[in-house]
């Protein structure tokens, strides 16, 4: 028994030198990436984990994050349709997606269950009428390549009283006026980042929360 133990102690030592470190990441049972999914997301090219099952293109701390948190008492909506709306469905009452490209919803809308609709706009300003007047949502997500500021100021006002504001890629030349947008409004935030499915760089998901939060106890 120690001789084993001194001949795998010797192995990861030589593996260690010889600056094996990307090959173990593939093959080690231990691995952080093997177990996310992250190579195989990288194949696919898609937001997906080991086993090919949809996950959001958030960083992976901000989807465990969100995974410990969400239940199926609550409703959540969407600015950008994808892998995340997918999983959401999996795990809340009903998730509402306003998508502005017609080709994408093709390729989203099949695949969700009854809990999940992807609505068509054309523009920001139609949001209000294609949702209920009176529709709150516990949980927002900003994950649309538009006009990001806009769509967040109309999420903002659709939050339940204990909803919070999930903002990815925060990691670019808007972060500035993002945060002063949120604290000016009486939200705090905690931000991930870390790596997302299938990207090689690192990113930043951001959540805005107020004091009350039931997410964020």
């Amino acid at each position: 028994m120690a001789f084993r133990s001194y001949i795998a102690r010797k192995t990861w030592t030589i593996l260690r030198h010889i600056g094996a470190g990307p090959l173990l990441l593939r093959v080690h049972p231990k691995s952080g990436l093997l177990r996310l999914g992250w190579f195989n997301s990288f194949r696919l090219k898609e937001s997906v984990d080991r086993q090919s099952n949809p996950i959001p293109w958030w960083t992976y701390s901000a989807v465990s994050f969100i995974q410990e948190r969400v239940n199926k008492q609550m409703n959540v909506l969407e600015f950008g349709c994808g892998s995340s709306t997918v999983w959401l469905c999996e795990r809340v009452k009903r998730v509402v997606s306003l998508e502005n490209c017609s080709d994408w919803i093709q390729e989203i809308g099949p695949r969700l269950p009854h809990n999940g609709e992807v609505i068509f706009y054309a523009d920001l300003t139609e949001v209000p009428s294609l949702l209920p007047a009176d529709a709150l949502y516990d949980l927002v997500i900003v994950d649309n390549m538009g006009n990001r500021i806009d769509a967040a100021m109309l999420g903002i006002h659709r939050l339940s009283d204990a909803g919070v504001l999930l903002w990815d890629n925060t990691d670019g030349p808007d972060w500035e006026q993002i945060k002063a947008i949120m604290s000016g409004r009486g939200f705090r935030d905690i931000s991930f980042t870390g790596l997302a499915a299938q990207e090689v760089g690192l990113s930043r998901t951001t959540i805005f929360y107020r004091e009350q939060n039931c997410l964020c106890i």
